[in-house]
């Protein structure tokens, strides 16, 4: 499963999450991650999106704690929205409307 994480223009909030993500050592056990749509600017360089690969249940069910974990620890909720790429599994469905994930296209998980 392909999952690309958007901030609404937040980069400093998407940082953060990068972050979190590859120090959360069950993520990054059972998950591919990079930051992608990078552009220069004159002081730095801003990413634009996280994109995720995601081989299995577990692995899902790790970004949804790493997320639930990653929200209590902010004083407000990042404007982050989730697009999934591809084909769900029904099973992938099932763990998908457990979650609490910003999902941008509801209909994959219904």
């Amino acid at each position: 499963m392909e999952l690309t994480i958007n901030a609404a223009g937040d980069e400093q909030a998407l940082t953060e999450f990068y972050s979190w993500l590859r120090d959360d050592a069950d993520v990054a056990r059972s998950a591919t991650i990079r930051l992608a749509g990078s552009r220069t600017t004159e002081e730095m360089e801003v990413f634009e999106v996280i994109c995720m690969s995601i081989g299995s249940l577990t692995g899902l069910a790790n970004v949804g704690i790493a997320w639930g974990n990653f929200l209590r620890s902010r004083k407000e909720t990042p404007p982050f929205t989730i697009t999934i790429e591809g084909e769900l599994t029904t099973e992938q469905r099932a763990m998908l409307r457990n979650l609490d994930l910003p999902f941008k296209r509801s209909e994959d998980v219904e």
